[in-house]
């Protein structure tokens, strides 16, 4: 009996939460599942969303960090080198001040001052602010490591410096007398490289070539021509540039205002212009500088001024131009060492025109006879061309940060201590 009033209880107990559940509208098991279901979804769906945005968010920020990091590297090495650069033109324009600081160092050098030309050794002087010391002959001069005045805190610099007198000026064709000039050391040097006749001969192609450079650059509209027998360069009658014509291109009739612009020349090919490029110069440069010119510039420099121009068929032979055997070669051998043992002792190789050609009347004592004897140079010829000094600075400078390398590189001329040149890569 009392059992089943207990059994009574919960059974009123039971149905009275039923109806309280159905009163709040949770008594259906149907709904409240299908209610929980969409619930669910849209929950997974929002995370999904938000995971989404999430990511890109942080994709872009890390984007943005990398960005940032490289442009402020890319701007510090940009900076690191245009003070390479600045350094590098400061020192070449201070040139009594730097007479002075050599000259305070004669002693230890046993009381030699060494004969430094400060375009050529300008970087030198930069090392000292780019990496806190520099060094010269083997001494260190200057040691100024961990002050704050000098060094980078991060990245380096650096440069290296020439002057551009070493090379052939192809703008200088105001006469015809200046005409003569070029054409002759451009030939030649076109001859060495690229020429297919005999030694002595006139090479058509070369030569033609080498007219069309100086008719680029000349003032006037007329074709320059030659005297095959002669040599010697006249006015042409016929207007210049007909072979322009098909490319619907002109001649310039003006300076050339880089080197690379030779390479619109009529008859100039990729692979010729890839020998001359470090050959050849634009800018205000006098006589060539036989200090700083490449030894294929000298060569034909000696191959154009020989005393007898009958020897040009055995000093100047080209079917093997780089044997040991043909004097020229020779010749450019012996300039170069001594040109080498000189820079390393910081001093210029030639000290002026006539050591230059009293070289060649040495040159009997290191070589045989007969190589000398038809080296012979004429002296007058070859003073008119050369030179000792030059007065446009080449500065090739670099600066680092991290991963990131920029270069630039500036002419500077010193006479007016303006940059005639100027790229950034």
């Amino acid at each position: 009996m009392a059992q089943n009033r207990k059994l009574m209880l919960h059974e009123r107990v039971a149905e009275a939460v039923r109806a309280g559940l159905r009163a709040t509208g949770q008594g259906s098991a149907g709904p409240t599942d299908r209610q929980r279901g969409v619930a669910l979804l849209l929950a997974m769906a929002s995370i999904a969303i938000l995971t989404i945005f999430s990511l890109e968010f942080t994709y872009t920020s890390r984007v943005a960090v990398k960005t940032s990091s490289y442009v402020e590297a890319e701007v510090e090495a940009h900076l690191h080198a245009r003070a390479a650069v600045e350094l590098a033109a400061m020192v070449i324009g201070s040139n009594d001040l730097v007479e002075k600081m050599i000259s305070q160092y004669s002693q230890m050098l046993a009381g030699k001052k060494p004969n430094i030309s400060i375009g050529a050794y300008a970087c030198e002087f930069v090392n000292a602010f780019c990496k806190g010391e520099m060094t010269l002959m083997g001494l260190q001069l200057v040691n100024l490591e961990g002050h704050p005045a000098v060094g980078l805190k991060r990245g380096t610099c650096g440069c290296k410096s020439g002057d551009d007198d070493g090379r052939v000026n192809i703008n200088r064709v105001n006469d015809l007398g200046q005409k003569q000039a070029v054409f002759d050391t451009l030939y030649k040097l076109l001859e060495r490289n690229e020429g297919v006749t005999r030694v002595g001969e006139i090479d058509k192609d070369m030569a033609q070539l080498a007219l069309n450079v100086i008719d680029w650059a000349d003032k006037d509209t007329l074709k320059t021509d030659i005297d095959p027998g002669s040599k010697k360069l006249v006015e042409g009658s016929g207007a210049e540039g007909a072979g322009y014509a098909r490319s619907n291109m002109k001649v310039k009739d003006a300076p050339f205002d880089t080197t690379e612009e030779v390479r619109l020349v009529q008859g100039m090919t990729d692979k010729m212009w890839c020998k001359l490029k470090d050959q050849l110069t634009v800018y205000n440069t006098d006589k060539l500088n036989v200090n700083t010119a490449s030894i294929e510039v000298i060569k034909a420099l000696i191959c154009k001024n020989l005393a007898n121009p009958m020897n040009e068929t055995i000093a100047c032979a080209r079917g093997y131009q780089q044997s040991a055997f043909v004097p020229v070669n020779v010749a450019g051998q012996y300039i170069e060492v001594c040109r080498t043992l000189k820079k390393m002792l910081f001093s210029p190789p030639f000290a002026n025109p006539g050591r230059f050609v009293s070289f060649f009347d040495k040159l009997g004592t290191v070589v045989p006879a007969d190589y000398a004897k038809v080296l012979a140079i004429n002296q007058g010829r070859m003073l008119e061309d050369i030179g000792t000094t030059g007065k446009i600075v080449r500065i090739q400078a670099y600066g680092t940060s991290g991963k990131v390398q920029r270069r630039i590189t500036a002419l500077l001329d010193t006479t007016s201590q303006r940059y005639v040149y100027w790229r950034e890569d």
